[in-house]
């Protein structure tokens, strides 16, 4: 019980503190304590403190565990999609769809019908496989109304939008992306520009750089919609997103409706991927989608892009 109560009162201190600035140890505690996990530990910390007859401590772990509850209700719960889903109404909505699909714990075809169900005219998967001549030809018969397909490096790209250019990248030695200029469905809106990422899910070693790295990429293209599809295996309150939060949004936290955590399933704690937007678009609606075939959830969002005349 002792040591329960001295890793939560780090963990806690660690978060409201350095979180994950500093070295790979306070790295790794942020990492192993989520919000959730907080109050929960601090809910049996007052079950054990309860049973032992330490009353008075059972109380302060009780409301130890609302507090790090209610935190957790009001950081990683979101219902704020109706009033944008209203506006997006008379528009012409483009659907996007980002998935860490590696551990799967169905077979392929389970993936396949995930998407076919939610019919996204932007997917952007990771760690889905081999780029081999087999594989290709899979997605192109799966998905033939998607015209624009890329199979590279682990990432699966398929749009209906067409795509103008391609180009590829590291971000420090911590993750890699694709980076697609699409050409727009329409005339009056601006062209928009699209980054499929995944980083590393070493919990020893920084984000900092690789995180930075992806500010610089995507800032050089501010004057057009962007969107980051992306596993970036960091909790979106890390201090490392700060330079992205400047000029970038995450669309659960705009516009979502439900809980936040992507990984692990079937229990998730950590909001791991994403998809964050920049001032040109418009979210209608996003969500993790609930479903038993990666231990990823998919993140799934409906978008306008802003028409030249606009900002």
């Amino acid at each position: 019980m002792l040591l329960i109560s001295v890793f939560w009162c780090l963990a806690i201190s660690i978060r409201f503190t350095i979180r994950d600035s500093s070295s790979a140890i306070a790295t790794l505690i942020f990492y192993m304590s989520p919000l959730i996990l907080l109050s929960l530990g601090a809910f049996v910390l007052c079950i054990l403190a309860w049973r032992v007859h330490w009353r008075r401590i059972a109380v302060i772990w009780f409301l130890l565990s609302i507090m790090t509850g209610t935190w957790c209700w009001k950081t990683q719960f979101h219902s704020n999609a109706g009033e944008n889903r209203t506006a997006g109404h008379d528009q012409t909505v483009t659907r996007a769809l980002f998935w860490n699909i590696g551990d799967r714990i169905w077979g392929m075809e389970h993936v396949i019908n995930e998407l076919q169900e939610l019919d996204p005219d932007l997917i952007g998967l990771v760690e889905a496989g081999a780029d081999s001549a087999e594989m290709k030809q899979f997605w192109k018969q799966s998905f033939p109304d998607h015209s624009y397909q890329v199979v590279q490096n682990g990432f699966v790209f398929l749009s209906r939008l067409p795509i103008a250019e391609i180009s590829a990248g590291r971000l420090a030695d911590m993750g890699h992306y694709l980076n697609f200029q699409l050409d727009s469905d329409r005339p009056d809106n601006r062209a928009p520009a699209v980054f499929l990422v995944d980083i590393n899910s070493n919990v020893l070693k920084s984000r900092r750089a690789a995180l930075n790295e992806l500010a610089v990429q995507v800032s050089s293209l501010n004057q057009r919609p962007v969107l980051l599809l992306g596993d970036f295996n960091t909790p979106a309150d890390s201090v490392h997103f700060d330079p992205l939060r400047k000029i970038f949004q995450n669309s659960l936290e705009v516009a979502g409706d439900g809980y936040l955590a992507t990984w692990p399933l079937p229990v998730p704690v950590l909001d791991l991927d994403g998809i964050w937007v920049n001032r040109f678009i418009e979210l209608h609606r996003a969500e993790n989608r609930w479903t038993w075939v990666s231990d990823h959830r998919p993140v799934y969002i409906e978008m306008t892009f802003d028409s030249q005349q606009e900002k």
